[in-house]
């Protein structure tokens, strides 16, 4: 189920970006055009968005995905699968544990479809270590 979850995750994503594309006729990630073309803060077809940083919130009919965007890849945090698993009434009903979620994670990363995200430095220090955030490199897994 937790692919299945990470399929509408990444589909309503990519939709999104779509609409801003569309919108502001430009063909490149809305993360890298939003200071320019766009309020950051906004709403569109009856999604409203927020970008911070690298990533976006958004949230739509009560659903809130939040995500990151490293070029033009989609990564997240167990926190942000777990949010939209908190706000979306069908997946909430399956009272996923954390234990569980970032367990069915693991074995994503397993396949190759997942993979941790590290970072190296942040603001100088080295740290070398993971941060439970997972990059999605296999996003044709989830868009058959």
């Amino acid at each position: 189920m937790i692919e299945k979850i990470l399929t509408d995750y990444i589909t309503f994503i990519r939709s999104f970006e779509a609409l801003l594309k569309d919108k502001y006729q430009k063909d490149i990630n809305p993360c890298s055009f939003s200071i320019t073309f766009f309020e950051r803060l906004g709403s569109i077809n009856g999604i409203e968005y927020y970008f911070h940083g690298s990533g976006c919130t958004v949230k739509k009919d009560g659903i809130i995905y939040t995500y990151d965007i490293s070029i033009n890849e989609i990564t997240f945090t167990q926190w942000d699968l777990t949010e939209l698993i908190r706000t979306h009434p069908e997946y909430q009903k399956l009272n996923y544990s954390e234990d569980y979620i970032e367990y069915e994670l693991y074995q994503l990363i397993n396949k190759g479809i997942l993979e941790w995200l590290t970072f190296e430095r942040i603001e100088g220090k080295a740290f070398g270590c993971v941060f439970k955030c997972y990059r999605v490199v296999q996003e044709s897994f989830f868009l058959q």
